[in-house]
């Protein structure tokens, strides 16, 4: 047939074009040579499988492969499509089984390595190192054993509700605990799902057995006292020779559990603290985004009795690039697990109900909100909180304008955790915050709220509609008469107006704002 190739010259003195080209091979059903812009040649054997889809398997590059062993390769693969083999596809699962693995654990293991670079699917960003080692330690202790082995694309939903099942019933396990196990497993067959090695996700449903209950646990006052004063007790240096080493914390400990209390942070922002991220001239501590949890940077005001605990800390190796290094090693930092295990010997040693770290965060949150009147918007950014977890405000103000604010509630915290003498309090709740000297009388919160807004009009009228919003939040927050609730829901409504860039619909928000 005219055009066919039949000779190896013939393929060589083929011409490259802007496209790419194919050339059917003579005397060789299916084989042809396709012509890259580049100038490269291969060839490559077409074919139909037996369900009727349309295939296309290289071979290889000419003139590595010459024409002779081509036809030989094309005459080879076509006997095996004869025989219902289909070689595309082979090759396909094979590279599947390679980036994916077959059982199990193989999968989970390509999900970390993905997830490390953000290719796991979900949020499409990287995974932090601490959130995959604590995946890997709960696979092993729950899923590796009984799971592991099995291929997953045989699983199915009633292996996976036994699996859950036997959990609850059998392991004892605390919902929140089930529940974890529960989301790893989905979050790794569904990037089973993602990579098209199955078609839907078996744990879909199944992750939580059991109605998860909100934490309640918290310290009261006498609990926190306690707590500290071990804290401060096992800071102190120990005299050589001195017993009952087993019973006392060690000074780094004792420090880590400290600042932890005054600041309200979490063990691993408090455990990873390194020296570099202290400002002690400005009394401020900045987590950076790569060591939060909500994954933004988190600027902790640090009053005197931060400072003064940091400046015992620093001194316990002044070499250490971090403030609480490992009894260990001076380069590595504490370990955040030990904390834990500190608070709740310390709980055990003394006869307190058993408590973590966190209790301390959400002792510390419900105190000032509760007793102290501070808004969620203003404890949220104390505790770092992300939109979802706080107020929702939270995710588009510029938390270092909220410094002074959170410096408050801070130095609030501290007096009250240290037995000393709270805010000037008016009736029953203490007031605090920029331009909050007592209760507001209706007549002065109205002007103040009529001020605002018309700066907030001025800003509409320059253009700046995200600062019109954003503006009139923040001013409204820091006056004691706002219900924080209340101004969550108007924020949400101004900030989705705004990003719309409907500036009559800013500037009627503003004026119905109340």
């Amino acid at each position: 047939m005219a055009g066919e190739l039949t000779t190896d010259r013939q393929i060589s003195a083929l011409k490259p074009a802007a496209k790419a080209y194919e050339r059917k091979v003579g005397a060789s059903r299916g084989l042809a040579v396709r012509v890259f812009p580049s100038g490269s040649r291969q060839f490559e054997y077409r074919y139909v499988t037996a369900g009727g889809v349309r295939r296309r398997l290289v071979l290889g590059a000419y003139p590595g492969l010459t024409l002779a062993k081509a036809k030989i390769a094309a005459n080879a693969s076509r006997m095996t499509v004869l025989e219902g083999a289909d070689p595309v596809g082979e090759r396909a699962k094979t590279r599947d089984r390679l980036r994916t693995g077959e059982t199990l654990n193989e999968l989970a293991e390509a999900y970390w390595a993905a997830a490390a670079v953000g290719l796991h699917g979900g949020r499409r960003r990287p995974k932090r190192v601490i959130s995959i080692q604590r995946e890997r330690n709960t696979w092993k202790l729950h899923v590796r054993e009984p799971l592991g082995d099995r291929p997953f694309v045989d699983i199915r939903r009633a292996e996976i509700k036994a699996f859950m099942r036997e959990l609850v019933v059998a392991g004892g396990y605390a919902p929140a605990t089930i529940a974890t196990v529960g989301g790893i497993l989905h979050a790794v067959m569904g990037f089973a799902v993602q990579e098209e090695r199955i078609e839907i996700n078996p744990v879909t449903g199944l992750s939580r057995p059991l109605a998860l209950t909100s934490r309640e646990r918290m310290f009261d006052d006498a609990g926190l006292k306690v707590i500290r004063n071990v804290a401060i007790e096992a800071s102190q240096p120990r005299i050589p020779g001195e017993g009952g080493g087993q019973a006392r914390l060690e000074p780094v400990m004792g420090l880590a559990i400290q600042l932890l209390m005054l600041t309200l942070t979490r063990r691993t922002e408090i455990a990873g603290a390194r020296k570099a991220e202290v400002d002690r001239a400005a009394g401020l501590w900045i987590i950076p985004s790569e060591r939060s949890k909500a994954r933004h940077p988190h600027v902790v005001p640090l009053g005197t009795r931060c400072l003064d605990v940091i400046e015992m800390a620093w001194g316990l190796d002044p070499d250490s690039p971090f403030l609480f290094p490992s009894p260990r090693s001076s380069d590595q930092h504490l370990d955040p697990h030990a904390i834990t295990r500190a608070i709740a010997r310390t709980c055990e040693r003394k006869g307190l109900p058993l408590g973590s770290p966190h209790d301390v965060r959400r002792s510390g949150a419900t105190t000032l909100t509760g007793r102290y009147g501070f808004s969620r918007l203003i404890v949220g950014l104390v505790l770092g909180h992300t939109p979802k977890e706080g107020a929702a405000v939270t995710g588009v103000y510029d938390r270092h304008t909220y410094v002074p604010e959170k410096r408050k509630a801070l130095e609030v915290w501290a007096n009250h955790l240290c037995g000393e003498a709270p805010p000037k309090v008016c009736g029953a709740e203490v007031y605090v915050g920029e331009g909050a000297e007592g209760p507001e009388s209706s007549q002065a919160l109205a002007a103040y709220v009529e001020a605002a807004k018309a700066r907030a009009m001025a800003l509409c009228a320059a253009g700046d509609l995200h600062g019109a919003v954003l503006g009139l939040c923040m001013e409204l927050s820091r006056r004691s008469g706002t219900a924080g609730s209340h101004l969550d829901i108007l924020a949400r409504g101004g900030m989705e107006l705004a990003i719309s860039g409907s500036k009559g619909g800013v500037e009627a928000w503003v004026t119905g704002f109340r």
